[in-house]
């Protein structure tokens, strides 16, 4: 069994999910994966969004986590499966904003039952 992140390797909020997995699979003695789905087209990203994605492999790297990305249109499908994948039982995921009449990633991975436990890290 192991411990699993879903970030989006572009989010300053990466840091907080990112430590989160990797205490618990710390103390559990299981391996750790950080899981970022990317769209298959990606538009080239900004030097800030750059500097992000650097900081959030070095977090990876430096927690002993392993790094899986998964290219997919649909996240919680993507993430669903991926955790799967690597015998993930405890994926710690980053809260979204709320969207006027749309589910947040966290809420539509719900729906989808995984067989897994979720644990939502706030950003405060």
């Amino acid at each position: 069994m192991s411990v699993g992140a879903a970030i989006a390797l572009e989010s300053p909020h990466a840091a907080r999910v990112i430590a989160a997995a990797s205490r618990r699979a710390e103390e559990r003695g299981e391996p750790c994966f950080v899981i970022s789905v990317v769209p298959p087209v990606t538009s080239e990203r900004t030097s800030e969004e750059e500097e992000l994605v650097a900081h959030n492999v070095q977090l990876i790297t430096a927690r002993n986590a392993s790094q899986v990305v998964q290219e997919a249109d649909d996240v919680p499908s993507a993430l669903l499966a991926v955790a799967k994948i690597f015998g993930i039982r405890t994926l710690f995921i980053g809260n979204a904003r709320r969207r006027l009449l749309r589910r947040t990633v966290p809420e539509k991975l719900l729906r989808l039952a995984p067989p897994f436990e979720i644990v939502v890290v706030t950003r405060d």
